[in-house]
């Protein structure tokens, strides 16, 4: 069945009968773009051309999406999710758009993946931090914590000589 981009009723993605074919050609520039593009730009042309054939009755931007990540996730770079709010999927929405048009301009596109990328990056590198600043806090209240256990040992130690010395001395009486 002829499905429409979104905001459009001028162009169908591909038809049916192009679905096979416009599939394997997806597979050829695949082959070669995850050699000679960065693997951001890889994922996020990946994730436009895929949902572009809309091969699937349902679930082709989910698919999309899933594709984007697993690429992302394969060369180091964290899992993204695009955010759900209506003014967030609106911008997603004219990005893609803006790609399927007839000037194929994918910039936007990329540029909304690029900030979804580092802003997760971002977020990982403020959890990262904050673990080492937790580390060094547990690290210095386990040494005081070490000192003030090293000085209860020797204060006990010392208590128990005493009593020794004291039972000594009472048993020599």
């Amino acid at each position: 069945m002829e499905v429409y981009p979104y905001g459009s009723n001028k162009r169908p993605y591909a038809l049916p009968f192009e679905i096979p074919e416009k599939m394997q050609q997806l597979q050829n520039w695949s082959n070669q773009a995850r050699i000679s593009l960065h693997p951001v730009q890889y994922a996020t042309d990946l994730h436009q051309k895929f949902v572009t054939i809309h091969p699937f009755r349902d679930g082709n931007g989910r698919t999309a999406r899933l594709l984007m990540n697993l690429v992302l996730t394969e060369n180091g770079y964290p899992v993204i999710n695009v955010n759900p709010s209506k003014n967030a999927r609106d911008k997603y929405m004219q990005a893609l758009a803006s790609a399927e048009s007839p000037e194929n301009n994918s910039q936007p596109f990329r540029d909304l993946i690029a900030d979804y990328v580092e802003k997760e990056l971002n977020n990982r590198i403020d959890i990262l931090q904050l673990n080492e600043k937790y580390t060094k806090e547990a690290e210095e209240s386990f040494k005081e914590s070490k000192i003030n256990w090293d000085k209860l040992e020797q204060d006990a130690r010392a208590k128990l000589k005493a009593q020794k010395s004291t039972s000594n001395l009472k048993a020599k009486d």
